[in-house]
């Protein structure tokens, strides 16, 4: 079951990112823009995050196996919606699709393995689940750029549908629910009770000023990677194809490489607020220094993506201390409202960006002021959203009361 839910977990993760390797090849092919761009990829993010709170109450009716697998059909259309189409519209529709099929994938997963396993086998389990979908991410960068250029980027989305349905069908086939004998809640969650929690965990002491930080955190990194970093390579220093991919790849891998080095850098700390407050200082110094010399040679401002990505991987801790501040009675709803929270901050952000970039680009006449436009614009989010979080309270430690 777990390898199953890995390979889920992969190609959501593929998709999420994969607009920012092939959008130069979109916009020349569909005559689109800037802020078609941002829709397209945003619309993903959008309907990710609206599904968080009613795809547990399905869950809880009707089970993960049967929605997880159900809804992965949408994902199957949206892909070879966005493989046929010819203008904005089918674009945005199928990764609209996509991001549908998708919602439930990783949540559902961790219902399923926290079922399957007592607390410290689903912590090993839940880390090698999140762990491996970063591969999806190093996918949709240079083996994404290489198959745009050996068959197109409208044969592989096909490809890619045909393999989602797949992995559809095999998770159908292999997950179950609940091990058998185990008890199941004798009544369903109904969509009212699970908004009413969504309220309780809103209303959680010093919660709202850590949302501001998840709702940029992670948005800023992922609209890098997977969306504007290819458009930036290509517009500004002419990178195509695979050499395109290559440093897409690299700041990917330094994605991960920040992410595996901030679960010890909190350890050592000894909390989460003095560790994201500098992640976030140091990121938003280094995009406003990015949006300050974008024109600059090749061998600078690539350097300055790469640290991008490894300091601005701080989200993992931000989230561990959003979840740290929610009860414990209240656990579930607010790991779902704070994924709310992450996902639609970067639906905003993917929108946003596109139509900043195309104003800018329109009133300055080049690409590059677009761009510099933009790393300013989540340089100053950062830093207005760490001065909100400065103020959150770390929680308290075990057994306090």
């Amino acid at each position: 079951m777990l390898a199953v839910m890995i390979a889920l977990a992969i190609m959501s993760q593929f998709f999420r990112s994969s607009n920012g390797v092939i959008a130069p090849e979109l916009m020349s092919e569909l005559g689109i823009d800037a802020g078609d761009i941002g829709w397209s990829s945003g619309s993903f993010f959008v309907i990710f995050a609206l599904l968080q709170i009613p795809i547990g109450v399905l869950f809880d009716r009707y089970g993960v196996r049967l929605v997880v697998s159900s809804m992965l059909v949408f994902a199957v259309i949206g892909s070879l919606l966005f493989a046929v189409a010819e203008s904005i519209g089918p674009l945005v529709a199928g990764r609209f699709l996509i991001g549908l099929g998708f919602a439930g994938g990783m949540t559902g997963s961790l219902v399923v393995l926290s079922r399957w396993n007592e607390p410290s086998k689903f912590t090993r389990a839940m880390t090698l689940l999140f762990a491996m979908a970063n591969v999806g991410s190093l996918l949709a960068t240079l083996p994404l750029a290489a198959a745009n250029e050996w068959v197109g980027w409208r044969t592989t989305f096909v490809v890619l549908g045909i393999a989602t349905g797949l992995i559809g069908v095999i998770f159908a086939m292999l997950v179950r629910d609940y091990p058998e004998g185990a008890t199941r809640p004798a009544q369903p969650l109904t969509l009212a009770a699970a908004i009413g929690g969504m309220r309780e965990v809103f209303r959680t002491p010093g919660l709202l000023h850590v949302m501001p930080m998840i709702g940029i955190g992670y948005s800023s990194i992922v609209t890098i990677v997977g969306l504007w970093g290819g458009p930036y390579l290509h517009d500004v220093y002419g990178i195509d194809g695979v050499a395109r991919g290559n440093l897409l790849s690299v700041m990917a891998v330094a994605m991960i490489l920040g992410t595996l080095a901030y679960g010890p850098i909190q350890q050592r700390a000894g909390g989460f607020r003095p560790v994201v407050v500098l992640g976030g200082i140091a990121s938003a110094a280094l995009m406003v220094i990015l949006a300050a010399v974008s024109t600059a040679p090749i061998w600078f401002t690539v350097p300055l993506l790469i640290a991008i990505c490894f300091v601005g991987a701080y989200s993992v801790v931000l989230m561990a201390h959003g979840v740290a501040l929610v009860p414990p009675a209240l656990a579930g709803r607010g790991t779902t409202t704070l994924n709310f929270v992450l996902m639609g901050g970067t639906a905003i952000l993917q929108i946003g960006s596109g139509e900043v970039i195309r104003l800018v680009q329109g009133w300055a006449g080049s690409a590059a002021p677009g761009y510099a436009a933009f790393f300013l614009l989540l340089g100053v989010l950062t830093l207005l959203a760490a001065a909100i979080y400065h103020r959150a309270p770390e929680p308290p430690a075990k057994g306090d009361k």
